[in-house]
């Protein structure tokens, strides 16, 4: 067992491992066997972006800011959903968890709430990926267990199947992080550049090893837009939007001002 910060309240095993819960006093973090978060929750806010990189996945809200529908892979203690679901009343959310255990924990110790707009999937993510697509305006990638990325995720095919189930001008956002996978890292960032053509923006998460990256179904709007959008986003969200705008521009110049990428 990991040596945690705070106290196990609660903690399961499944065929893939350790599902553990534990409280902080003013949060509660859902780990797999390891020190690394998976999710974690303000006690007192439950819907809010407690990690850093779940904000950094919401940068895609400057690309599509009202999105009718989002496809969500991997559950975990279902911070994305509890924050779309109470932020975007007008979106319809699609969760895919393999794991039962990990959904019976989001529902027990999350706060995961019971919502028409909300469709559990319990299923691997390649074969939901694989079976009838619809079209999402955001899908959020954040496939993972105690080494780095879920092996999945380095497939050949894995963002191709990821894009069928895009709406057009829709918006790709996937949590990078190596773990003790550093080859995967560098396989997965080649297959995204090639899905997308090279649209690809990338936001390091502020402290950590994690990078959100991008990945744009069409060409981004003016930077006067995005501005906009960032102030208006950040009264609604309680995020700071101009700051990771600020981010991508720094980052990501080709893209978003039209400049040649660095040599």
């Amino acid at each position: 067992m990991a040596h945690y910060a705070g106290h196990l309240i609660y903690t399961c095993r499944d065929a893939e491992g350790v599902i553990e819960v534990v409280d902080e006093p003013t949060a509660r973090s859902l780990h797999f066997g390891t020190r690394a978060r998976q999710t974690t929750m303000f006690l007192r806010d439950p819907c809010a972006l407690a990690l850093n990189y779940t904000q950094c996945l919401m940068s895609a809200l400057l690309l599509v800011p009202s999105p009718g529908a989002a496809l969500i892979l991997g559950l975990g203690g279902g911070a994305l959903a509890r924050f779309l679901l109470r932020h975007l009343p007008q979106c319809q959310v699609v969760a895919v968890e393999r794991r039962a255990l990990v959904i019976d924990v989001a529902r027990a110790f999350f706060s995961l709430p019971e919502d028409p707009r909300l469709r559990l999937y319990l299923a691997d993510a390649a074969d939901f990926l694989r079976g009838p697509a619809s079209p999402h305006d955001l899908v959020l990638v954040d496939l993972h267990d105690p080494q780095g990325m879920a092996p999945l995720v380095s497939r050949l095919d894995f963002f191709a199947q990821c894009r069928r189930h895009l709406a057009p001008a829709g918006v790709l956002a996937v949590n990078l992080w190596a773990g003790s996978r550093d080859d995967d890292l560098k396989r997965i960032m080649r297959h995204l550049r090639l899905c997308f053509d090279h649209q690809i923006l990338y936001l390091p998460v502020a402290g950590k090893r994690n990078c959100v990256a991008l990945g744009l179904s069409v060409l981004p709007p003016s930077l006067p837009v995005l501005r906009e959008r960032a102030k208006g986003l950040q009264i609604a969200l309680s995020i700071d939007f101009p700051h990771l705008l600020s981010e991508l521009l720094r980052l990501n110049p080709h893209l978003l001002l039209g400049k040649p990428p660095a040599a």
